[in-house]
Order: structure tokens, then C-alpha cells, then sequence
């Protein structure tokens, strides 16, 4: 697997899962704004939006977390969650 570090922001968007016990990730785009939210088993949502220079893709969650794809194999990568893969299922946060 070969994971990218800079990537149209558009191809994340949706609803992912962790196989591990992270939190479920949702990314979608609010306004001009891509913004990435986790939201936790007790009701909590971390929301933050994500930024993209020339070294990479992350967000402040809330320290910086380095994200990256895999756009072959519909893999996402949070540096400090793992390895998330599309959700399909239908929920709220």
C-alpha cells in the first residue's frame, strides 16, 4: 500500500471506520472548508478543519495529526488513530 500525503481533499470526504477501537471519522466540506470530526463512544466530537501545505495533509486534532490515503485501496490514514477504511452505514454526529 502506498499511502499519499497530498491528495484532493474531495476524495476523503465521507464516513470511515476503524478496524482497531478508534473513533469513527467523518470528513466533509463546509463551505470552502474541509473539516474532519471524530466522534467518541461517550458523545463527545472532535471537530477540526484540515490543512494541506507542500509536506503533507493534517489537521489539529487537537494537537497536529498527519493524515494520508491510499486512494487504491480506500484507506485512511490518521497518525494518531491508524488505518481507517469507508463506512457505508448510515448515522448522526
Amino acid at each position: 500500500m502506498e499511502y499519499a500525503t497530498l491528495f484532493p481533499l474531495d476524495r476523503i470526504c465521507g464516513r470511515w471506520k476503524s478496524r482497531g477501537k478508534s473513533p469513527p471519522v467523518r470528513v466533509y466540506r463546509e463551505g470552502h472548508t474541509y473539516r474532519i470530526a471524530l466522534a467518541y463512544r461517550w458523545g463527545a466530537v472532535l471537530t477540526a478543519t484540515l490543512y494541506r501545505n507542500g509536506q503533507g495533509t493534517w489537521a489539529e486534532l487537537p494537537e497536529r495529526v498527519q493524515v494520508a490515503y491510499d486512494e487504491e485501496n480506500e484507506r485512511l490514514v490518521l497518525a494518531s488513530e491508524g488505518v481507517y477504511v469507508r463506512d457505508c452505514m448510515e448515522y448522526e454526529y
